[in-house]
């Protein structure tokens, strides 16, 4: 008996799910990453971008993006041990919320496009703390630092990094970054903020103590993403006109190699939000580590998940989604 419940207790650590965001489905899809097998499908708001995990990873916050039409400003919270709604946080006048992250297990920040801002939500209470104004237009994807002492928002149409301190809830700099800067995150050791900037197709590498580029990596094909390994090994880019991921020595700062994430398309595009601009490419985005090695990337012109081991350079398998897969994360 104790075996057994050492079995069952060591399979409940290691367990892992993902949840997958398809933006012209108004839906959340939760997979058991042990089978693939579909848990739930939980009703988002209008056209869901970006998701994160609770620290306690008994919550998802989900960002309700809305369409070019209508702009959205809620946010649905879901119970991971129920599979349910646990509410939806209304922001009223902060509008085209995107990039979130948690600080901790009662708030998170996101991005509010049309505000320039970066806004404080208390997810118990649906409260707005704060907002913090970028000065910067599409502020659209964000990262914490180490210490959760400062916030980068990396804004599209400025080509910029914000710098927040948040706990004077005041703009410290704006970094020219490149054009087109939209997807970012910050390496283990927290020493570096890496941005794609996809209208130059470029990578930039900024410090993240004296706010400056300290390099920049050719990447072409419309870099959108960026994540890096948990062991800081590797940065994989996924490229949207390309239909490949990139992957990158993030010591060295060299390309090693790329890889395609999905077969050409044939999905009808009418209705998603790059249409045919980038023809029969599948369209990765979003992308999520399940360990240093093997990556998941949303193909959003595929309705697919593809699951692909880096090293090798392979596609190992791939997961039917619904309609414009985008925004995902494991836990």
């Amino acid at each position: 008996m104790t075996i057994i419940l050492m079995l069952i207790f060591t399979t409940s650590i290691f367990a892992q799910n993902l949840i997958v965001l398809n933006k012209s489905e108004n839906n959340a899809m939760i997979f058991d990453l042990r089978s693939d097998k579909l848990l739930a499908k939980i009703p988002t708001g209008e056209a869901p971008h970006e998701v994160a995990i609770s620290p306690d990873k008994k919550f998802a916050i989900i960002t309700n993006y809305g369409t070019r039409e209508n702009p959205g400003n809620t946010l649905t919270l879901i119970n991971l041990e129920r599979l349910t709604v646990e509410k939806t946080i209304n922001l009223e006048n902060y509008r085209r919320p995107h990039g979130v992250a948690w600080i901790d297990n009662d708030k998170v920040i996101i991005t509010a496009e049309a505000n320039k801002s970066i806004v404080i939500v208390d997810v118990k209470t649906g409260e707005t703390l704060k907002s913090i104004q970028t000065e910067q237009d599409i502020s659209h994807m964000l990262v914490l630092s180490k210490d959760v002492k400062k916030c980068f928002v990396a804004n599209i149409a400025s080509g910029s990094v914000s710098v927040i301190d948040l706990k004077d809830s005041k703009l410290l700099t704006n970094i020219p970054t490149g054009k087109g800067s939209e997807g970012i995150d910050i390496t283990p050791d927290g020493n570096e903020i890496w941005v794609t900037n996809r209208a130059e197709d470029s990578v930039a590498v900024v410090d993240a103590k004296n706010f400056k580029v300290k390099k920049k990596i050719k990447v072409d094909g419309f870099p959108i993403r960026v994540k890096i390994s948990s062991d800081g090994k590797f940065a994989v880019v996924s490229c949207a006109r390309a239909g490949e991921i990139a992957i990158i020595d993030a010591k060295s700062k060299t390309l090693i190699k790329r890889i395609k994430t999905a077969e050409k398309s044939d999905i009808e595009t009418s209705g998603r939000l790059f249409g045919s601009t980038f023809g029969d490419s599948p369209v990765p985005i979003g992308i999520a580590f399940a360990d240093k090695n093997l990556v998941y990337v949303a193909n959003s012109n595929a309705d697919i998940i593809s699951i692909i081991d880096i090293e090798n350079g392979k596609i190992i398998k791939t997961i039917k989604t619904g309609k414009e897969p985008d925004g995902i994360a494991i836990w």
